[in-house]
């Protein structure tokens, strides 16, 4: 059965390889390779494509719109779409970076999608804001500091997010993320330094007497 034959097919985020699966040495191919095999309509290749990248991508999708559940449908659309269009893999550079921009790309068309409803969701909540937050506790838990943080990255114009997003997947590289969104190294670097300014300014608002480097 082919990757793309039914929904269920295609693997999910975290699920373990079907029997008779490669070994992990397997996973040392380069991209290129895997790229190259999938072209040629491996079902094998695009196995390992899916076990190396699903997990970032699904990390990357569930930072952009922290929904997990909606991030694994977006994860695996995209995986289902990479085997779609396997057939132009010839005029793909970087497998990796490819794979990112398709994901990213239907993240903005899922938000594109829901504009106006949440449109419509922010005018009740402005008609009917909530309760004031209470006080901080003396003691900032841990637990606390990441939910906050979550939730302040979520509300970074979207440039921001999505660079700051992309830069916590530790093995893509400024150039790489660039690539994804269609920018500038540079840039990259300027939305990360802004999104970072405005997560320690938030940190400060929150506990002022918690100072983080400059």
């Amino acid at each position: 059965m082919s990757p793309s034959s039914s929904e269920d097919s295609t693997p999910r985020p975290g699920a373990a390889p079907r029997a008779g699966a490669s070994p992990p040495e397997d996973d040392e191919l380069s991209f290129d390779v895997l790229r190259n095999r999938l072209g040629t309509g491996d079902e094998a290749a695009f196995e390992r494509i899916f076990r190396r990248l699903s997990e970032p991508v699904f990390r990357f999708v569930c930072g952009m719109v922290q929904d997990e559940a909606l991030a694994h449908d977006i994860t695996q659309d995209t995986f289902a779409k990479l085997w779609s269009i396997r057939d132009r893999m010839d005029t793909v550079d970087s497998l990796r970076a490819y794979v990112f921009q398709m994901a990213r790309n239907r993240v903005y068309n899922h938000q594109r999608d829901e504009a106006v409803r949440r449109d419509h969701e922010q005018d009740v909540r402005d008609a009917h804001p909530d309760a004031s937050p209470p006080a901080p506790d003396e003691t900032l838990d841990a637990d606390l500091l990441r939910s906050l943080l979550e939730r302040w990255i979520a509300e970074l114009p979207d440039r921001q997010r999505e660079a700051l997003t992309l830069r916590r997947q530790k093995d893509l590289s400024h150039d790489e993320i660039a690539e994804i969104m269609d920018v500038s190294p540079n840039t990259v670097n300027n939305h990360i330094v802004r999104a970072m300014r405005t997560l320690r300014e938030r940190l400060g608002e929150y506990r002022p007497d918690v100072r983080s480097e400059p």
